[in-house]
């Protein structure tokens, strides 16, 4: 697996070679080097590795295995990585004609979509990011593909190339960087391949390619989440649809909206001013107050100078934190702390359409003190 050109982490703008666009490409590859117009190694690499885009209707099997934990990250709960197992099944014959079947621990779903009806039974009430990258990935490998195709400049490719497009986050930081809109996608090879696909909800890269059909898919698919975990995905089973499957497409009854559980991405200020007002600002430890839309901390009795850490945040209907991830930071002790009270938090339930829906976003916090308290320990 090639890993050179990658983000770390949910929203991290660390990326080597990746930030390179179009024009500085020719500073290091030698001039003879075959390039591509970003636009076209996009199309061509969907075309060749996204079976969505293929037109070839297909029954998929994934097997999620438990994540495995660098030395470095010991502090992460073994229980919290065992729990990191899932089987995902997909019959596919479009994109408005699916059918997609999770059964994990804590959270099983069948969700069947005919168009505008869809029928989804869930045990559970609250469907997890480290599940989502891999549906995503595999139905949607090149995240933001429209913004990436608009960046101007060419991509060099070829059997030794690893090269990526990237959106520009202007180098901004604070409360005016905005890490949702961050996207990459890395290739490799002469076709070119689709090395990884990376925004700030995930980082998933793909390894073992073989034929499909015209095609070339990856069977691995691994899941970066920050802390060091990486959670691997096999497709065990791709196959063409076999017909005596297309009965499983068709949806038998209606599920609304409320009682359906979607996901929406908001920014880091937005989720900032829907913070419930029981977990802040005089719950929340100085050390760890959450910052404002303002840039400043919330709580004003606290005049702790900290910098500032981002935080992946994913709530369920109600507002409960369920699911957080540390995001990029040279404080990894403070990232620990930081994860653990940000799941202690409560926000107002995200409301779409009158409909409430999981919400995540990045979330900041300054770490104040806490270095200090963290040494006294």
């Amino acid at each position: 697996m090639r890993r050179k050109a990658r983000l770390v982490g949910f929203g991290s703008v660390v990326i080597v070679l990746g930030s390179l666009c179009g024009c500085f490409w020719k500073q290091i590859f030698p001039p003879s080097s075959p390039t591509l117009l970003n636009s076209v190694a996009v199309d061509r690499a969907l075309q060749l590795c996204s079976l969505s885009e293929s037109g070839q209707p297909f029954h998929l099997v994934l097997e999620i295995s438990p994540p495995t934990v660098s030395p470095s990250s010991a502090r992460v709960s073994d229980i919290r990585a065992q729990s990191m197992q899932a089987r995902v099944e997909i019959f596919w014959l479009n994109s408005i004609t699916y059918r997609i079947s999770i059964h994990s621990r804590t959270f099983n779903q069948t969700r069947i979509v005919n168009g505008n009806v869809v029928e989804e039974h869930d045990d559970g009430d609250f469907y997890p990011r480290w599940i989502q990258n891999f549906v995503d990935a595999i139905l949607d490998p090149v995240p933001k593909s429209s913004i990436l195709r608009k960046i101007p400049g060419s991509v060099p490719i070829g059997v030794q190339s690893h090269a990526c497009i990237s959106t520009s986050v202007d180098g901004t930081t604070g409360s005016d960087a905005d890490e949702t809109q961050i996207a990459q996608v890395c290739f490799q090879d002469a076709e070119p391949r689709i090395a990884s696909g990376v925004d700030f909800t995930r980082s998933v890269w793909f390894d073992n390619f073989a034929p499909f059909g015209s095609q070339k898919i990856a069977r691995t698919l691994v899941n970066d989440l920050p802390a060091n975990l990486l959670v691997r995905g096999r497709i065990v089973l791709l196959e063409p649809l076999p017909g005596s499957d297309y009965p499983l497409l068709k949806a038998s009854e209606f599920t609304p909206p409320a009682k359906q559980i979607k996901t929406t991405l908001v920014s880091r200020s937005t989720a900032q001013s829907m913070l419930d007002s029981i977990s802040a600002p005089d719950s929340i430890p100085p050390a760890l107050n959450p910052v404002s839309a303002a840039g400043q901390p919330a709580n004003q009795a606290s005049n702790q100078a900290g910098e500032q850490m981002i935080v992946y945040i994913r709530t369920d209907r109600t507002g409960r934190v369920r699911e957080a991830y540390r995001d990029n930071s040279d404080h990894f002790g403070l990232q620990d702390a930081a994860v653990a009270h940000a799941l202690t938090l409560r926000f107002k339930p995200l409301v779409v359409n009158g409909v409430p829906r999981q919400m995540e976003a990045p979330f900041a916090m300054t770490s104040g003190t806490l270095t200090g308290q963290l040494a006294q320990r």
